[in-house]
């Protein structure tokens, strides 16, 4: 399959999600949902993101079709592991954390504003900014 409008609807069928469910999940409206799948218009960066983030997709499948459909748990791991070499710590540790930070809303919410603040977005950096501050104060 080399059609993103065909793999995206292939997706929500194997996440057995309706429409209206997935755009709820997503936060869009259900139309846009629609859009994707009768290929009217295609998902922006923000958005592939965000569906890679939410249902743990393999973005090389759902853009080119090339892998799985989902990013496999081994791959996942390995990641963690990359990352406890990197900065010299505990592989559990650090597959504990990350998994947590995974399942936040913030987490999420966060890459997606980083993504604004990357593009020049003021309101996305000072949102961005206000979370680490309080994030700060947590630990204090």
């Amino acid at each position: 399959m080399s059609d993103l409008k065909l793999r995206f609807k292939l997706l929500r069928k194997e996440l057995n999600l309706s429409q209206k469910e997935m755009a709820k999940e997503l936060g869009v409206p259900i139309t846009m949902i629609s859009k994707y799948e009768c290929g009217k218009i295609k998902p922006g960066a923000d958005m592939l993101i965000k569906i890679a983030i939410t249902y743990k997709v393999n973005l090389n499948w759902l853009l080119l079709g090339i892998g799985n459909m989902f990013i496999e748990s081994q791959q996942i791991e390995d990641n963690h592991f990359e990352i406890a070499k990197k900065y010299d710590s505990n592989f559990n540790e650090v597959s504990l954390i990350l998994d947590e930070l995974l399942k936040a809303p913030i987490t999420k919410e966060f890459i997606l504003k980083l993504i604004k603040a990357k593009r020049g977005d003021k309101k996305a950096l000072s949102d961005i900014q206000k979370m680490i501050r309080g994030l700060e104060m947590t630990f204090e």
